[in-house]
């Protein structure tokens, strides 16, 4: 289950991406791919939860590991606020080993032998990385995961709707409500209206807030 080709490319933050001619879409904002996971996954996401919750140790869901980016920069939370994080992360079509040597992120993020260590490692094992960072990789499709209820954060990354609706809609969104902790939080890109209702159904209670480079808003849901 791997991505057919992708291509590697530059952001106009000057941190890569990666573009999947089997889903016909880039992997991160060509605004800004390092600028959009800070802002999304670790401002609106794991440094609210430290300052507003105060948790010493998080649990994270990841619908798509990808590049490996989020996981990268939630290793590099963890080592500078000396939080515990165990991150579980879903993904179907891993990136090929060739197309990950030209990702730059470590120049700005740090942590090579780190990042090295967070693709090497087995899939569907968890692992240690550091002493505040476990990973747990799944290789799987979001369909095929069942959920459990105990996750602080979810880091909603799947490709867009426009690229694939399915994953938006209930039945995976569902999954991240009962895979949550009561005052749990979902984060993700997307502010789409349709995405949204979907979520309010569902019971969260959603947060609009200031998107990244290029985008206006991005969402935040918290399980009530």
């Amino acid at each position: 289950m791997k991505i057919s080709s992708v291509k590697h490319c530059l952001t106009e933050d000057g941190s890569s991406t990666l573009y999947s001619d089997q889903f016909g879409a880039h992997y991160h904002s060509t605004h800004g791919a390092l600028n959009e996971s800070m802002h999304v996954f670790i401002e609106h996401g794991l440094e609210y939860l430290r300052i507003n919750k105060n948790v010493k140790r998080i649990k994270i869901l990841e619908f798509g590991f990808g590049t490996g980016l989020n996981a990268l920069l939630a290793l590099r939370f963890a080592s500078e606020h000396a939080i515990g994080i165990d991150y579980h992360t879903l993904e179907a079509y891993p990136v090929k080993a060739t197309q990950l040597q030209k990702l730059n992120y470590t120049t700005s993020v740090g942590y090579s032998n780190e990042f090295d260590l967070l693709h090497e490692c087995n899939w569907n094992t968890k692992i240690e990385v550091t002493d505040q960072f476990k990973i747990h990789k799944s290789h799987i499709k979001f369909e095929d995961y069942e959920e459990q209820d105990n996750y602080e954060i979810i880091f909603f990354d799947a490709f867009a709707p426009t690229t694939q609706s399915h994953l938006w809609e209930v039945p995976i969104l569902k999954k991240c409500y009962n895979s949550l902790s009561k005052g749990g939080i979902l984060v993700t890109f997307c502010a789409k209206g349709s995405f949204k209702r979907n979520l309010k159904s569902l019971g969260f209670s959603v947060e609009r807030l200031p998107g990244p480079p290029g985008k206006r808003e991005m969402t935040r849901a918290l399980k009530i």
